[in-house]
């Protein structure tokens, strides 16, 4: 199945529920990366045909709460699910995160990120950002939390899984005495780092050291590791049980 690079930031705790700023910031990331928005998620939750009218009607209810924007369709419709069927996806939904997902073919995953930094305010909010690559289907639901299942992440049984695995850490509100894993592209806010037990946070820094590229940038901390740099510090961390994805729930 085609790869797709992801960007997720996890909101800091008492974000205010900004639609009307996040969908300006969204449509503005999907015209730096060369995209249309063709569709959007409806009220009901159903994926429909793009209308300004009727998606600032959706936007602007009493009881909106999130935002999903879609490319246009690779193949028709009745030949694949319309969530996964874009080259291009965008998700603003406060409950989980924020969610930015690009055709592989069509850019790097630091490119994603970088195009994702340099809309104002986007990324403002998030005390948490990675970068991964998985296919659409199943990297769509690692972000929310929860397993996906797609043709190259089969139904399996009697084993976690890491989506599932972060999902049950952040419903037992565990979730600042962790970090999720290690990712090519990783981002803290000085609150977030601030919020892990001590022992953890001097593991995390001494990896950050050891490990890949680091540096600050607007008051975050960011960390950019190869796959072999990767591979080293989640051997590191593991040690700490502090990563997340890998703590079977």
């Amino acid at each position: 199945m085609d790869q797709y690079h992801f960007l997720v930031g996890e909101f800091s705790k008492n974000r205010p529920l900004l639609l009307a700023t996040a969908s300006a910031q969204l449509f503005a990331w999907f015209e730096h990366v060369g995209e249309r928005v063709e569709r959007y998620s409806s009220k009901s939750g159903k994926v429909v045909k793009f209308s300004q009218k009727n998606y600032e009607k959706t936007l602007n209810a009493p009881d909106a709460e999130s935002i999903e924007l879609f490319s246009p369709r690779i193949v028709p419709s009745d030949e694949a699910d319309e969530i996964t069927n874009c080259d291009a996806l965008a998700v603003y939904a406060p409950k989980f995160s924020l969610l930015l997902a690009m055709r592989a073919s069509k850019l790097t995953l630091q490119q994603l990120f970088d195009g994702a930094a340099s809309i104002p305010g986007l990324l403002e909010h998030c005390d948490y950002v990675y970068g991964y690559s998985e296919t659409l289907g199943y990297g769509s639901g690692y972000a929310r939390g929860y397993r996906q299942i797609d043709a190259a992440h089969p139904l399996t049984f009697g084993r976690c899984d890491p989506g599932n695995n972060w999902g049950a850490i952040k419903r037992k509100g565990l979730q600042y005495e962790h970090i999720r894993d290690v990712y090519p592209i990783n981002t803290f806010s000085q609150s977030r780092l601030d919020a892990l037990p001590p022992a953890r946070l001097l593991a995390l820094r001494t990896a950050m050291q050891a490990h890949g590229h680091c540096e600050a940038r607007d008051g975050k901390t960011l960390w950019f590791l190869s796959g072999e740099e990767q591979a080293a510090a989640r051997a590191d961390l593991l040690a700490h049980a502090m990563l997340g994805s890998h703590i079977d729930n």
